[in-house]
């Protein structure tokens, strides 16, 4: 019923899928039958884990209708629960995952894309209040520097020639990183 990719760091390739669904049990319900499931795959189709998930109030109508996996590794699982069909509520369940957490990639700083033609947009991933982010060629001159308070910036590139350029992130908390961007 939902599906999220699980990106590699270059986000053109996949480290696999994450699957949500439910089974449903046809006559009489046994353990496990109505409960929101979750599966993952890696990047050649192989199962890896599966996991079912019971909230507080299991009912015997659990039916998943989506799944998002965030950044911070938590899933969301929405769907409907009700004792009987016809009479169902919506069903939310929020999940910190060791085994999904394990699967994010971890990075101080993503640019994407990058290539690029026009607009770029940088990624911190980690926590500031206020950041500094600096556009320098290869040479070292200081070519842009904006503020931002944004996890996510969007830097225009038209003005840019072709060729690589190094991203320099400054936060406010003393933390820095660099990667290089592509103008194409």
């Amino acid at each position: 019923m939902g599906m999220n990719v699980i990106h590699s760091g270059d986000t053109q390739s996949s480290k696999g899928i994450l699957l949500g669904g439910y089974t449903q049990a046809q006559e009489r319900i046994e353990t496990d039958d109505e409960t929101f499931w979750m599966l993952y795959l890696d990047g050649d189709g192989n199962e890896q884990w599966r996991k079912h998930v019971k909230g507080e109030s299991r009912k015997r109508e659990d039916r998943l209708s989506d799944l998002k996996l965030n950044k911070d590794g938590s899933i969301v699982l929405a769907g409907t629960s009700a004792d009987e069909l016809g009479k169902e509520n919506w069903k939310i369940v929020k999940l910190g995952d060791k085994q999904v957490k394990d699967l994010l990639e971890k990075y101080d700083i993503k640019i994407y894309p990058n290539p690029v033609s026009d607009y770029a947009y940088i990624e911190i991933g980690f926590d500031f209040k206020e950041a500094d982010i600096m556009l320098y060629d290869m040479s070292g001159r200081q070519l842009q520097n904006l503020k931002t308070k944004n996890s996510v910036t969007k830097i225009n590139t038209q003005a840019l020639v072709q060729g690589a350029y190094l991203i320099t992130i400054k936060t406010d908390t003393g933390k820095t990183a660099n990667a290089k961007l592509i103008k194409k």
